[in-house]
């Protein structure tokens, strides 16, 4: 243990006093080292603490544990020391580290919580039960005009279009037609020929396939809206007031939880900083069994599982993972071979991602690359893919209530746009598709995006999706 004491001479005798007193630091040092297997399984479990881990080419696991507390008596940072309670137990398969704290400020003063904490905590929201005699159902009016809200190519719209500002550049791919226009030259010459009506015929059939198919949606979005007013009129308000509160409790619960893990305070009017880091090298082979809340992760090219809470969470590469991460920032550089769960992440960047199935749940997710076989499922929140690689042999993304933008620029087959019923909105009760140019689209609704032979799939309910081609 080090005593560290800086003197700073100030005219003051009172600044003199507080300047000493805040410039006092403690620290104690752990060291544990364990010969293992190469695949040798590293089990976390601890709070309120820097996790770094490294690899190396020794089938060694070395532990070095810090501790640092600045602000209190000598006698109050021995207290403390005891009450981390750090230990490191293993042997060749397995080594278990642990840092628990049984009372975290066992001082006879009165300590209040600071709220500058690096740790990511979610601002809880506030349940307000009277919120219950305000449920009505909104009116939603079916008789909008279709031609208004339902915006589809036919051969009319694509007659205006070609040759507008002198453009005749125009080209029409589907399962039957494969249609190139590079001069008004071309663009008569193909009027004239029977190809043309072909074509025309067909567009004309389509739309007014797709007319009927909505106006059968429109009638069943209407029943449905008929059946959801009849179940609000059942619901038990009270019982479920007694639910909100019962939720209210935990919340409290929540937050003394994380008030009480903070690692920045108040005693008696003074200011005290306490830093815990744990480093940990480790065989290259080695996976992590991580169980951390209130923790700063980070990771080397690995294999991990387990649940990381109220903290971030870095890695280089991982391989062969299965972990859930809530309230976390999260930065992945590559993912293979995994299944990631993500809650209430706010920023997640993931730079890579091949052979891994994805689930977020109120999250904001930035993809740069999909690979080969990926499967997406989002609920509430905000996806961005920016590449889907010419390899990507099999994609599966499943949006629910979800503002997605995805990047189709590397996909060299033709796709197909089904909306299949109405938004969930008294704003706008309508499904579209706005084409905003030549190479991009917008989605609102009920849809499915998919190729012929379903490798690349994209369903979508009450969600919005840009799509940039």
């Amino acid at each position: 243990m080090n005593y560290k004491f800086y003197k700073t001479v100030i005219p003051f005798v009172v600044m003199f006093a507080t300047t000493s007193i805040f410039a006092q630091k403690y620290d104690r040092k752990y060291n544990e080292k364990f010969n293992v297997d190469k695949d040798v399984e590293i089990a976390i479990n601890a709070s309120n603490t820097e996790i770094s881990v490294s690899n190396w080419d020794k089938n060694e696991v070395e532990i070095t544990a810090f501790i640092e507390i600045e602000g209190v008596s000598k006698e109050a940072a021995e207290k403390y020391f005891k009450n981390w309670n750090f230990e490191a137990l293993g042997n060749k398969s397995k080594v278990k580290i642990t840092t628990q704290t049984n009372n975290r400020f066992p001082f006879n003063n009165e300590v209040v919580f600071l709220d500058n904490s690096n740790f990511n905590f979610p601002n809880v929201f506030e349940l307000d039960s009277t919120f219950m005699e305000k449920i009505v159902m909104p009116k939603v009016d079916f008789d909008f005009n279709f031609n208004n809200d339902f915006v589809f190519w036919d051969a009319s719209s694509i007659d205006n279009l070609v040759g507008k500002n002198g453009k005749y550049s125009f080209h029409w791919k589907d399962g039957e037609n494969d249609i190139k226009i590079e001069s008004k030259e071309d663009w008569e010459k193909f009027k004239k020929s029977k190809d043309y009506k072909k074509w025309k015929d067909k567009m004309e059939k389509d739309r007014e396939k797709m007319r009927k198919e909505f106006e059968a949606s429109r009638e069943k979005m209407k029943n449905e809206i008929e059946k959801n007013k009849i179940y609000i009129q059942k619901i038990d308000k009270e019982k479920m007031r007694q639910q909100l509160e019962k939720a209210r409790q935990e919340l409290a619960k929540v937050k003394m939880h994380f008030a009480t893990e903070s690692d920045n305070v108040m005693i008696d009017g003074k200011k005290v900083k306490i830093t815990k880091k744990i480093e940990i090298k480790a065989p290259k082979g080695a996976t992590f069994d991580l169980n951390t809340r209130h923790c700063k992760v980070k990771l080397p090219n690995t294999v991990a599982f387990g649940n990381v809470k109220y903290g971030s969470f870095d890695a280089i590469n991982l391989n062969n993972s299965k972990l859930t991460i809530n309230y976390s920032p999260v930065n992945i550089n590559d993912i293979s071979t995994s299944n990631l769960f993500l809650n209430n992440v706010t920023d997640a960047k993931i730079a890579s991602v091949t052979n891994t199935k994805i689930n977020t749940n109120y999250s904001n997710v930035t993809i740069q690359n999909i690979h080969k076989n990926v499967e997406l499922s989002t609920k509430f929140g905000d996806l961005n893919i920016q590449k889907i690689h010419a390899d990507y042999a099999k994609l599966l993304l499943y949006l629910n209530y979800t503002n997605a933008i995805v990047n189709l620029q590397n996909l060299d087959k033709n796709l197909l746009f089904e909306i299949k019923s109405m938004t969930n909105s008294t704003a706008n009760p309508s499904m579209k598709l706005n084409v905003l140019n030549e190479k991009s689209k917008k989605i609102n609704g009920n849809f499915t995006i998919k190729t012929k032979d379903s490798t690349f799939f994209i369903n979508g309910k009450y969600s919005q999706i840009a799509v940039n081609q």
